[in-house]
């Protein structure tokens, strides 16, 4: 084993993906009003979100697809790019923090990977942009250095579950499907990494004992 792959939400922090979207919403469109004079459309988001899941081409980046979805959506003259990064650097966004627990189980076995010589990866559905996800790991007690790779908008070309999505991890960091573990907590979105190669362990289903054998396998 050589690679740890880790979701964010139902994973590494406990979030209520519902109540985490309605807030969320409501404080990216009071932003919007704010400093640019625009409603911001969920719907049009949503389906912007599920347009990149759906219709990767493997040329363009996620935010850049994402971007060219929204604009095509809406009539203002706004440079949306950093519209949306404002928002992710401003007060609003980060009053969302106290909606994401950390999940120290699975945060313990991320360092202890990490410490053990396993690469880990925060393999989160990158369809938020990489300052959005940092700022995220922050409210769980994480940064960018407890991980050899992070996908974003701007460094992913596909999303979960589409298998070159975790294909594209396995070729940045060089490493085999079989030779990776994910964790996650979607059947949907996580589960699907098995039809490449890369074993699939629920979140639920991680307890110490797993986690002793997965490290002293490591360590043999």
């Amino acid at each position: 084993m050589k690679a740890i792959l880790f979701d964010y939400d139902g994973t590494l922090a406990l979030t209520n993906e519902d109540l985490f979207a309605r807030n969320y919403f409501e404080h990216l469109n009071s932003f919007m009003k704010g400093k640019y004079s625009v409603a911001i459309s969920s719907k049009d988001v949503l389906e912007c979100v599920e347009y990149i899941i759906k219709n990767a081409d493997g040329e363009r980046n996620n935010f850049v697809r994402f971007l060219d979805c929204f604009s095509s959506k809406t009539k203002e003259n706004i440079e949306w790019m950093k519209a949306f990064q404002d928002f992710y650097s401003s007060e609003d966004f980060e009053s969302l923090k106290d909606l994401a627990v950390p999940n120290e189980k699975i945060i313990e076995l991320l360092h202890k990977s990490k410490a053990k010589g396993l690469k880990t990866v925060l393999a989160t559905n990158p369809v938020f942009p990489e300052i959005a996800i940092v700022r995220r790991l922050h409210w769980i007690g994480l940064t960018e250095a407890d991980f050899d790779l992070i996908t974003t908008m701007e460094n992913f070309f596909y999303c979960k579950p589409h298998p070159q999505y975790f294909l594209q991890i396995c070729k940045i960091l060089n490493v085999e499907p079989e030779d990776c573990i994910m964790i996650g907590n979607d059947d949907h979105f996580d589960k699907p990494c098995e039809n490449v190669g890369i074993v699939f362990k629920h979140v639920t289903e991680v307890n110490e004992d797993w986690i002793q054998n997965l490290l002293d396998y490591r360590g043999a």
